[in-house]
């Protein structure tokens, strides 16, 4: 006999009940256990593995159907990674060969840069001439569904598969932006990435680094050279930092940039037990002046890094809007069952800080500090004229009249 609507809608309610259980003991299992020694003994890491056996058999006995164990496992493993930080992620076995292919393809075919944190998907960064630029996509969008599918059961694993398949395959998205839903869509397809740039912007040097790989910091090198030649002097300048959207890149490629602005200790990578490696810059510096740094929610990892490294330093400023806030190595553990994937150790400044909060900006601008008369001013703008006048203060004013 068929089961009724209503016996199948209870079915759906006690799953929901018995993972809205599950997910969560699990995730204070690895939390706890990560934390074993600074919890008092009684509320150790077996109490915890105690009561997550017992819902799991209660779950196993009393569930309507027989529960699939190695699903509900899954999804028990998804919650605890998602309890951690958007980085930390399980792969199933099954799907490890195509989560490293899609790995390796990244973000080379969309320039879309999706997380997920408590089951919400959202933009952090969408690159320059990339096929999500075209389709209008911007940082903060929530996506609620791609390819027609709800985001709020899809792994991260899975997003970043389906935003990695072949050259040529469309990608249907439909965001939440501003209250409103919209629907977007674009085509896979490689494109170049553009370089380090140096221009002048309404009477500012404005130095645009659009990512951090090994070949980052000699591109800066030769554009400081040359800017120093051609306006600005190369002591006593003054210097527009744009690391708006930047969330693609190594945190190491950032102080080897930093090491071009500033000397002697610069930061390290700090883990559970102290320093992993430390980093420092012994030559004397390339350029020097005033910096004002660019910033906004895209802004994450390896352009934290440098942000940090130079506010620190040189006193750099900081202008846009609050950072994402996290600079972190992934690691990774094989299980039986398929791969965890966790954040084990955090970037700092010279301060030796970990780097798992946001930024703060010296001048924050967004969309509540508008004035009336800017309200139709795009938020890049408005972040670029701030940063402009920040940096050159009546001297930019004076340069806009006479252009």
């Amino acid at each position: 006999m068929n089961p009724t609507p209503r016996s199948h809608r209870s079915r759906i309610l006690f799953l929901l009940v018995s993972a809205a259980l599950v997910l969560p003991i699990l995730a204070g299992t690895l939390l706890r256990a990560a934390d074993d020694r600074d919890v008092p003994k009684e509320d150790s890491f077996y109490k915890y593995l105690s009561v997550f056996s017992e819902v799991l058999g209660l779950v196993r006995q009393s569930y309507v159907d027989e529960p699939d164990l190695s699903s509900l496992m899954s999804g028990a493993l998804d919650g605890a990674t998602d309890a951690l930080d958007p980085f930390s992620i399980y792969v199933p076995s099954d799907r490890l060969a195509a989560f490293e292919e899609a790995k390796n393809v990244g973000s080379r075919r969309s320039g879309l840069t999706l997380l997920k944190e408590r089951g919400v998907a959202y933009v952090v960064a969408v690159e320059k001439g990339s096929p999500a630029a075209g389709a209008g996509l911007k940082v903060g969008d929530i996506v609620t569904k791609l390819e027609g599918r709800s985001t709020h059961l899809m792994p991260l694993w899975e997003i970043e598969e389906t935003l990695a398949r072949p050259a040529g395959t469309h990608v249907a998205v439909e965001v939440i932006r501003l209250g409103e839903s919209t629907k977007l869509g674009f085509d896979l397809k490689p494109f170049a990435p553009p370089p380090p740039s140096l221009d002048e912007v309404k009477g500012a040097q404005v130095l645009r680094i659009p990512g951090f790989g090994p070949d980052t910091a000699p591109a800066v090198r030769a554009l400081l050279a040359r800017g120093a030649e051609r306006a600005a002097p190369r002591h006593g300048g003054k210097l527009l930092i744009d690391l708006r959207g930047v969330a693609a890149g190594d945190a190491e490629a950032a102080y080897a940039v930093a090491q071009l602005f500033t000397s002697g200790e610069l930061g390290q990578l700090a883990g559970r037990t102290g320093a992993v490696k430390s980093f420092a810059g012994d030559a004397a510096p390339l350029w020097s002046g005033k910096a004002v740094i660019l910033v906004d929610r895209g802004t994450l990892g390896a352009s934290e890094v440098l942000a940090t490294v130079l506010r620190q330093k040189i006193h750099a400023e900081l202008v846009g809007e609050r950072t994402f806030g996290h600079a972190g190595r992934v690691g990774s553990v094989e299980l039986s069952s398929g791969r965890l994937l966790y954040t084990d150790a955090f970037y700092t400044g010279p301060d030796k800080k970990p780097l798992r909060e946001a930024l703060k900006p010296d001048l924050l601008v967004d969309e509540r500090v508008r004035t009336y008369l800017e309200k139709d001013v795009p938020i890049d703008d408005l972040i670029l004229d701030r940063g402009v006048h920040r940096l050159l203060g009546n001297e930019g004013e004076t340069a806009q009249k006479a252009a």
